[in-house]
């Protein structure tokens, strides 16, 4: 299907050779579109990497970041995490240096080990310095020295990242690695942008059923984003969609309009639950204006899953490893979980412990919020009216009721059973942050 204005002038942008100014007054007039256009389209491929606003220059297209392992960092992030002033070569601080070296040994030996695309630090020695940028290497200068004319204009016109960083070599490498080490324990720097894939096939609210079928014939793929002349998404059709419909019927007839999308920042944790509550397998991921940057599929997250737990710096969280044995079912009243409680939630007299219980409870009147009122919340209060903590091994059903609903807030009923014995029950008052 044909591309939306906001997607060629991204497309255009790809194209303009690193370093070229771009402006919305540029942009609007090559394109023959609206300034508001044109600003709206510059900021996503801002939030993209591939322009960057540089004091005094302006916006220009600069050298977007390369894909990445989790532990790398781009030359951007050294030069924020060391809090350095970079000097020259902003339109290449996304690239991933293959390599980073400290100049401590001995010129000889540098110009055998420095090569194209590493980041050296180094302190107050010009003559290493111009060795480095000679071998086409990144710089930081650490300690504050001031840099020379020399290295900086070499710097400037071979158009190489150089950095002035204030602390010592020391401590900036010590600052680097603590970096390093917290993106491989922080699970939550696994994000959606990390996963999704960005080239997507989309189909239009106007055309046919006909068309569909065209477009799953070229593609292989049977779920494809809905996306209107402006580029926002406005539903998703499958071939459970399409199935029976006549060939001329528009797309807008058949599609599902009410879709679960997120932002490029959604934790895939997050977004894992959500898939399995909703019940969909294909989520678009778009902009605060809802326009569509991507996609990601149940298969996409499994398969990040697997590489992360081949990795043995990412542990599992206590919620995802309680909710595990839970699963989603509907009932005549709301929305039901039901699992067993397992060795992991007990405490030591051999039942589950109050938290693990709470927790379950609290996460069930989440999902039912959100599936049938389509919120996002956040929780005021959780009472608990009786608790009779139930035994490992014990399968439990955890039903939730929404009893009262109000501009701003909504209020859940909550009781965990065992069989027809009442374990638990309690209510959550939660505010709605996001409709």
């Amino acid at each position: 299907m044909g591309l939306t204005k906001h997607q060629l002038i991204l497309q255009y942008i790809k194209k303009l050779e690193v370093g070229t100014k771009v402006s919305v007054r540029q942009i609007a007039k090559e394109m023959d579109v609206s300034e508001g256009t044109a600003y709206r389209a510059i900021k996503e491929a801002e939030n993209q990497g591939m322009v960057s606003s540089i004091p005094k220059v302006g916006t220009i297209r600069i050298e977007e970041e390369e894909k990445k392992e989790i532990e790398d960092l781009s030359l951007r992030e050294i030069s924020l995490i060391v809090e350095g002033e970079v000097l020259s070569g902003h339109t290449k601080l996304g690239m991933v240096p293959i390599q980073i070296m400290i100049a401590a040994s001995s010129k000889d030996a540098l110009e055998r080990t420095v090569e194209k695309n590493c980041l050296v630090l180094v302190g107050d020695r010009e003559d290493i310095q111009l060795l480095v940028l000679e071998r086409g290497a990144s710089l930081v200068v650490t300690t504050g020295f001031k840099v020379s004319e020399k290295v900086l204009a070499k710097a400037q016109a071979e158009n190489i990242p150089l950095i002035s960083c204030p602390y010592d070599t020391f401590v900036a490498t010590s600052m680097i690695n603590n970096a390093i080490h917290e993106r491989l324990t922080s699970k939550e720097l696994v994000r959606v942008e990390d996963i999704m894939i960005e080239d997507v096939d989309f189909i239009s609210p106007q055309a046919t059923v006909s068309d569909w079928y065209r477009l799953k014939e070229e593609t292989g793929h049977s779920r494809f984003p809905v996306v209107d002349q402006n580029g926002v998404v406005v539903g998703i059709v499958s071939a459970v969609d399409v199935a029976g419909s006549e060939p001329e019927t528009s797309i807008s007839a058949v599609m599902t309009g009410d879709v679960l999308t997120v932002d490029r920042k959604t934790l895939v944790t997050h977004l894992s639950r959500l898939l399995v509550w909703e019940g969909f397998e294909l989520v678009p991921i778009v902009s605060e204006e809802k326009l569509l940057l991507g996609v990601v599929s149940r298969q996409d997250i499994l398969q990040a899953f697997q590489q992360t737990q081949k990795q043995p710096q990412f542990g599992e969280t206590i919620d995802n490893l309680t909710l595990s044995g839970f699963k989603l079912v509907e009932w005549e009243k709301g929305v039901k979980l039901e699992g067993e409680i397992t060795q992991f939630m007990v405490n030591e007299l051999g039942t589950a412990s109050v938290g693990a219980v709470v927790m379950i409870m609290n996460t069930a009147a989440y999902i039912a919020v959100r599936k049938t009122l389509r919120w996002d919340t956040i929780t005021e209060n959780f009472t608990i009216y009786q608790m009779n903590p139930p035994a490992v091994g014990e399968y439990l059903d955890v039903l939730t009721e929404i009893i009262n609903i109000d501009k701003k807030t909504c209020t859940i009923e909550i009781s965990i059973y065992s069989g027809s014995e009442l374990k638990a029950k309690a209510l959550t008052t939660v505010r709605i942050v996001k409709k």
